[in-house]
């Protein structure tokens, strides 16, 4: 996975965390105001569904379209800039650039070392996050193994300790633990009561759900709603265990609620005698948070719930119409978030379908010039495609094209030369023009397609201190397409061709009888070129002409 994707990956998962925290404190509002009552079950059979359209649109974002909703936030580029291109840019497998929205505008990091960084704090954290996590089951493993087994409730082995201060339960691969404290033993229906509530707990899966809300509190160190949420569903659990004892009528309220506040007593000296260390995240319990809101609150609900039950006819109306609604919230954000962190870089995979676009969109074949890819060419392409400048003149290029492109595509076809020709002006000027006298004094090359004085003289084109005919672009793009077939003519290829436009045709003509080759590439490799990766940077061209969206 490229880092542009990781970091896709891991602000996508946060933001849908955060819109389903959003949502379910929406609907709980909604709720509330409302003559609509849920039961403890129902809401947190909603988290559950929440919780499971989270991790579906944040491990299938991976594979949504790419998308150019809004600009990116942060950027992967080949170089810093086009001007340390050449310096910065070795292959299109080197890790690049990461450009981060700051303050101040953006600020420029290498990848590679903001990789390293990013994997040291994953380490760091996991290392944390195991450590806790073992120390814990080390507690409550050590805790049991001074126990002694009093019941065995189908799969369910309820312990009895001397050592532990309230009820818990927990989950092991393979096995299903509840731990009474011996205080209660002397006490038969709380014993009961508090049995009864962690069997409720490992019936409910919230003994395996700790281990997922575990992992993503790790996961999403930094994000705040992931707290409040593993908060909220630990006290929705605890309302569903007490709304589950008390609304089958197995237990007396008054009672339930007595027991509770006995063992909640018992909590505040710690969990486990001698031992005041916080809860244990593997673990569910009867009392673990001794909060005296919380308390209060499981208190009220238990006696309301008994005076006034909860309808049964709302739950799975309600969970449809949140299902629907997260869903289409969260599609949408996974899709648009899957644009927040882009990789402007271009892949070899990616140049070549760049190129078998092109050949598909000219019915198989490009008459006259192939489209080649290869190493030279896909530099050129990240020059283009993968640096901030870059991007802006070709967008720049493209855009002045459009206003040329009739009169220019007349010539094309009236010369019978092969349609790419019309990014060769992307290469030579961008498209850009001089106004008349600019230039006509000077031996500098001119007008749309760069010609120097004498050849635009060659060419029949008036050059002199009263007129400038190269700046005349449908002269001069007359001029041209003679020039380009002319040389096409004599190679007999328009590869060499456009070399020849470039350096001349004798020079390509030496170099070809030199190197004794006919092949433009190996005349390139073996250094003779004129300016330097010209047919290169051409083929970008074409190849970024034919896909425009690729600079977008």
């Amino acid at each position: 996975m490229s880092l542009a994707a990781a970091l896709s990956f891991y602000l996508n998962l946060n933001l849908l965390i955060l819109i389903g925290v959003l949502g379910l404190l929406f609907v709980t509002a909604f709720i509330a105001k409302s003559r609509i009552r849920l039961s403890a079950n129902e809401e947190l059979h909603l988290h559950k569904m929440t919780a499971l359209i989270v991790l579906t649109f944040s491990f299938a974002q991976p594979f949504f379209p790419s998308n150019e909703v809004f600009q990116p936030a942060a950027k992967v580029w080949s170089a810093q800039s086009i001007k340390s291109f050449s310096e910065e840019y070795k292959t299109s497998n080197r890790a690049g650039y990461l450009s981060l929205p700051t303050l101040n505008g953006s600020s420029t990091v290498k990848a590679d070392s903001f990789a390293l960084i990013w994997i040291a704090l994953g380490i760091v954290i996991f290392f944390r996050g195991a450590f806790y996590l073992l120390r814990d089951l080390r507690r409550i493993l050590t805790l049991r193994h001074r126990s002694f087994i009093v019941r065995k409730i189908g799969r369910v082995q309820v312990f009895v300790s001397d050592e532990a201060q309230v009820p818990f339960s927990f989950w092991l691969p393979g096995e299903a633990n509840v731990v009474i404290p011996s205080t209660i033993l002397a006490r038969p229906l709380d014993m009961k009561m508090a049995v009864s509530h962690e069997l409720q707990h490992h019936r409910s899966g919230d003994t395996r759900s700790v281990y997922l809300q575990w992992g993503l509190r790790l996961l999403c160190i930094l994000n705040p709603a992931v707290y409040f949420w593993n908060k909220w569903i630990y006290e929705i659990q605890e309302f569903a265990c007490d709304e589950a004892l008390i609304g089958r009528k197995r237990f007396n309220s008054q009672a339930y609620a007595r027991c509770l506040v006995e063992v909640a007593e018992n909590a505040i000296t710690g969990l486990i005698a001698k031992d005041r260390s916080r809860a244990p995240v593997c673990a569910t319990g009867l009392a673990f948070s001794n909060r005296r809101n919380l308390l209060k609150r499981r208190i009220e609900r238990m006696f309301l719930n008994s005076s006034e039950p909860s309808s049964r006819n709302y739950g799975k109306p309600v969970a449809l119409a949140v299902g629907l609604s997260l869903t289409m919230l969260m599609g949408i954000a996974a899709y648009a978030s899957k644009g927040l962190v882009r990789d402007r870089r271009v892949s070899l995979a990616q140049a070549k379908s760049m190129a078998a676009r092109v050949h598909s969109e000219s019915g198989g074949s490009v008459a006259g010039i192939p489209v080649v890819v290869n190493d030279l060419v896909l530099k050129q392409l990240n020059r283009f495609i993968g640096t901030p400048e870059g991007r802006d003149y070709m967008r720049s290029a493209l855009n002045r094209m459009a206003n040329h492109r009739t009169m220019i595509s007349e010539a094309v076809e009236k010369y019978q030369v092969p349609a790419e020709i019309l990014a060769l002006p992307i290469v030579e000027s961008g498209y850009q023009n001089l106004a008349q006298g600019e230039v006509s004094q000077t031996n500098k090359s001119a007008g749309i397609w760069q010609f120097i004085p004498q050849t635009a003289r060659n060419y029949g084109l008036r050059v002199d201190a009263q007129k400038d005919e190269r700046l005349d672009m449908a002269l001069l793009t007359d001029a041209a397409m003679r020039y380009l077939q002319a040389n096409n003519l004599r190679f007999k290829d328009w590869q060499l061709a456009l070399m020849a436009y470039n350096m001349g045709e004798n020079a390509v003509q030496k170099a070809m009888v030199d190197l004794d080759t006919r092949d433009a590439w190996t005349l390139i490799r073996n250094g003779r070129e004129g300016d330097k990766d010209y047919l290169a940077k051409f083929m970008a061209a074409v190849l970024i002409m034919r896909n425009p969206d690729s600079v977008e």
